[in-house]
């Protein structure tokens, strides 16, 4: 088998991310600032692709992934689904569609060099992977109950990252954190100056090219054991709902969204009840 280059160019099939191997690392970057570097489905699909080309390849020891400017990603872009140029087939692949399990499955390690603002999608890459380095311009926000969207992956990884209170509030208040709020909760493992970012990540990477690979690899398959499932399917039954149609389409017309009823079976046992602790309202 012939070598890989030591640097070159890789296309992961998604006009947004950059790809490029440097040594034994491949750097993707998210390169859509005027989309404050939300990703599409096909930018979803090649950051998979890349992590399965650092899987594959056995120069290769690291993935990691950072984004232009002041923002390191904004989440997936809910106007994209009908993009004609989409290369990605998202009908017959839809419940495979986003990279983050297999961010944390594969057996190589995988390390967020957060530069800016992440939310939604752009959040959860940083809790499936193995070393988060964060620009103390980094901001962080976990919004998707204001979209209406059941994010199993966010509640399968942050309450394990951070403790389950402390998870809800970031859950349930949405409020954004600075990166050293973000460190102290342990979201991110360190935070360093802006501009020096991706030289901290190298010098990181280079103390952890001291440690064997074959051990690196075990050491991460054991501690994934603990971690607990992610409801896939649950995650994918909340989208298309009427809740979360509302929600997008409101985020969209920047307005409140207008909640629609929320399906009870159980209100005439519920109404049974009701006497009991109700006392009788005048007509």
């Amino acid at each position: 088998m012939t070598a890989l280059p030591h640097s070159t160019d890789v296309d992961l099939g998604a006009p947004e991310l950059a790809g490029r191997i440097e040594g034994d690392t491949l750097i993707v970057t998210i390169n859509r600032p005027e989309k404050k570097n939300a990703v599409t489905a096909d930018g979803y699909h090649g950051i998979k692709r890349a992590a399965m080309i650092v899987a594959d390849e056995p120069a290769l020891n690291f993935l990691v992934i950072t984004g232009v400017g002041e923002t390191f990603c904004a989440g997936g872009d809910m106007n994209a689904d009908q993009n004609p140029d989409r290369r990605w087939d998202a009908f017959t692949e839809s419940y495979d569609g986003t990279p983050f399990e297999t961010l944390g499955k594969i057996p190589k390690l995988v390390v967020c060099a957060v530069n800016g603002i992440a939310l939604g999608g752009g959040l959860v890459m940083t809790l499936f992977a193995d070393l988060v380095v964060a620009s103390d311009k980094a901001r962080f926000r976990v919004p998707d109950l204001t979209r209406g969207v059941y994010e199993a992956f966010v509640a399968a990884r942050l309450p394990q990252r951070l403790g389950t209170l402390r998870a809800n509030h970031l859950i349930y208040g949405n409020d954004w954190i600075d990166a050293a709020e973000a460190e102290r909760l342990g979201l991110v493992g360190k935070v360093v100056p802006h501009d020096t970012l991706l030289s901290e990540v190298a010098t990181l990477l280079d103390r952890v090219r001291k440690t064997g690979p074959a051990a690196r690899a075990a050491m991460k398959r054991e501690m994934a054991r603990a971690l607990p499932p992610v409801d896939v399917t649950g995650y994918w039954s909340s989208i298309g709902t009427a809740e979360q149609i509302e929600a997008f389409t409101a985020f969209l017309q920047k307005r409140s969204p207008e909640w629609p009823p929320v399906n009870n079976d159980r209100a005439a046992f519920v109404h049974t009840r009701r006497p009991i602790w109700l006392p009788p309202q005048p007509d």
